[in-house]
C-alpha cells in the first residue's frame, strides 16, 4: 500500500500537515504572549522588562526542543522512507532521551546561577527582583518545556497531526486559565505566570507519553529502543542542529540586543528600563510571526524528508517552493500591521508612559522593517534540514545571528546611538535573505535535474 506522502497531491498535503502545524504553533506561542498579556497589565514596565531579560534562556529551551523534534522526527521518517523501520523505532526512542537531557541542561544552570545570568541578559537592579522568582520558576519547567513541545513532532511524524495539536492546545488554555486564576485570583502576580506554565507544560508531557505508549501506530515501540545510545544521541542532534542552531543563536542577540539597550537607553530620553520593557513586548508579539513560519515548515518537513529518502526530488521542491511562496506573503501582512499599528500592539500589554509608546512606535516600525524577508531565514533552513543538509541549514542562521547582527550592534550606535541598535535587525535581514536565496535557488536547481525535470 502506497504512503499518501509519496503519491497524494502536494496541495493537499500541505494543507493536511501545515494546518495542523501552523494551529499547533500558533497555540505555543500564546504561552509566551498570555504571560506577557497578564503580566504587563499587573506589573506594567518593570513587569514587561522582566520577562524579558528572562527570555533568552526561554529561547534557548526553544532551540533545543525544536533540536529534539526536528532531529528524530525527520530521521524517523528518513529511515521509514528507506524501509528501515527498526532504525526509525531507534530514533523514536533517542528522541526522548535526548529531550530529557536537554532540559536537564537548560535547568540546572538557570536554577543554580540565576543572577548572574539575568545580569548576563540585560536586567537592570529595579527589574531584577521581579524577575529573579520568575526565572526560577520557570526553569523548573523546562524538562516538561522540552518533552510537551518536542514531543509533537514524533506524533506529527507518526500521521497524527490532530493529536499533535491537542497535545499543544490542552497546554496552552490551561495555561491561560490557570494565569487567570493564579494571577488575578490569587494575586501571585509573576510567580502566577511562571507556576501556570510549569503545570501547564507537565499536563502536555503527560499526553505525549500517553500517545507514544497507546497509540503510536508507524511501527511497534520497543522498550530497547528508549536504553541510552550515544552515538545515536548525537545523530539526532545533528539533524536537528540547524532550527536549533537559529533559534539558540536568537538568544545571543537577545542578550546583545538587551544590553545595546540598556547601555543606549540610559542615555537617551527613554530610559533603560523603558527600552527593555518595548523590546520584551515585541519581542513576544514577533513570536506570533515565527509561530506561523515555524508552522508552515514544520508541515513541510515531514512531506519533503520522506520523499527525500524515497528519491522523489521533484515533490520536494515543489513542496518547499509553496511553503516558502506563503511565507513571504505572510510576512508583508505581518508587516503592515507592525507598521501601521505599532502602539495599538503594544498596550494590549499594559499601560505606560508617552516616552515607552513613542519608542514602541520606533522599534516596531525600524527594528522590523524587513519582517517580510526575516521568514526566509526558518522556512529555508527548515528545507535543508529535512534532507540532513544541516550545514546550509547553519549556514543561514549564522549570517544574520552572528556575522551580522552583533557587529551592526556594536558600530552603528557609535554613529546613529539608540536608533542605530534599531537600525541592526533590517541590516542583519538582509544579508541573511540574500544569503538564504542564493543556497535555496541552487539547491532547487539541483533537486530538479536529479529528477530529471
Amino acid at each position: 500500500m502506497n504512503n499518501p506522502l509519496e503519491t497524494e497531491k502536494i496541495s493537499k498535503l500541505l494543507v493536511s500537515f501545515c494546518i495542523p502545524s501552523l494551529a499547533s504553533s500558533l497555540v505555543t506561542c500564546l504561552y509566551n504572549i498570555v504571560d506577557q498579556l497578564f503580566i504587563g497589565n499587573v506589573l506594567g514596565i518593570v513587569g514587561n522588562a522582566a520577562t524579558n531579560v528572562v527570555f533568552p534562556m526561554v529561547t534557548l529551551t526553544t532551540a533545543l526542543s525544536l533540536m529534539c523534534g526536528v532531529g528524530p522526527s525527520n530521521a524517523m521518517n528518513i529511515r521509514r522512507g528507506s524501509g528501515d523501520m527498526e532504525g526509525a523505532g531507534r530514533c523514536v526512542g533517542s528522541g526522548f532521551g535526548i529531550m530529557i537531557l536537554c532540559g536537564m541542561i537548560c535547568m540546572l544552570p538557570m536554577l543554580l546561577w540565576t543572577q548572574p545570568l539575568l545580569q548576563l541578559f540585560g536586567c537592570t537592579e529595579t527589574v531584577m527582583p521581579v524577575a529573579m522568582p520568575y526565572a526560577r520558576i520557570i526553569a523548573l519547567s523546562f524538562v516538561f518545556s522540552m518533552i510537551g513541545a518536542s514531543g509533537p513532532f514524533l506524533i506529527r511524524a507518526d500521521g497524527a497531526p490532530n493529536f499533535s495539536l491537542a497535545v499543544v492546545a490542552t497546554g496552552a488554555i490551561l495555561n491561560i486559565i490557570l494565569d487567570a486564576v493564579f494571577i488575578m485570583g490569587f494575586g501571585w502576580g509573576i510567580r502566577g505566570a511562571g507556576w501556570a506554565t510549569l503545570i501547564a507544560q507537565a499536563v502536555s508531557t503527560a499526553m505525549v507519553i500517553w500517545y507514544m505508549k497507546r497509540r503510536f501506530r508507524a511501527f511497534p515501540l520497543k522498550a530497547s529502543y528508549f536504553r541510552p545510545d550515544w552515538k545515536l544521541y548525537g545523530q539526532m542532534a545533528g539533524i536537528g542542529i540547524g532550527p536549533a542552531f537559529n533559534f539558540g543563536t536568537q538568544a545571543i542577540v537577545q542578550i546583545f540586543l538587551n544590553n545595546a539597550l540598556r547601555t543606549c537607553g540610559a542615555a537617551s530620553i527613554y530610559g533603560s528600563d523603558v527600552c527593555l520593557a518595548v523590546a520584551g513586548v515585541a519581542n513576544k508579539v514577533n513570536t506570533l510571526a515565527n509561530a506561523m513560519i515555524i508552522g508552515m515548515t514544520n508541515g513541510l518537513q515531514p512531506i519533503a524528508s520522506y520523499n527525500f529518502g524515497r528519491g522523489n526530488y521533484g515533490r520536494v521542491a515543489e513542496a518547499a517552493k509553496k511553503v516558502v511562496g506563503i511565507v513571504v506573503i505572510l510576512g508583508f501582512a505581518i508587516f503592515a500591521c507592525y507598521q501601521l499599528f505599532p502602539v495599538q500592539i503594544t498596550s494590549l500589554f499594559g499601560e505606560g508612559n508617552d516616552a515607552y509608546f513613542a519608542f514602541a512606535g520606533k522599534f516596531f516600525r525600524i527594528f522590523f522593517l524587513l519582517i517580510p524577508l526575516y521568514g526566509l531565514q526558518t522556512s529555508i533552513a527548515g528545507f535543508f534540514t529535512s534532507q540532513g543538509k544541516v550545514s546550509k541549514a547553519v549556514a543561514i542562521s549564522l549570517v544574520r545571528q552572528i556575522l551580522f547582527f552583533p557587529p551592526c550592534l556594536i558600530l552603528l550606535p557609535k554613529f546613529l546611538g539608540l536608533n542605530g541598535v534599531l537600525w541592526a535587525g533590517p541590516a542583519a535581514d538582509l544579508a541573511m535573505a540574500l544569503t538564504a536565496g542564493v543556497l535555496f535557488a541552487r539547491e532547487l536547481k539541483k533537486l530538479e535535474e536529479q529528477q530529471g525535470l
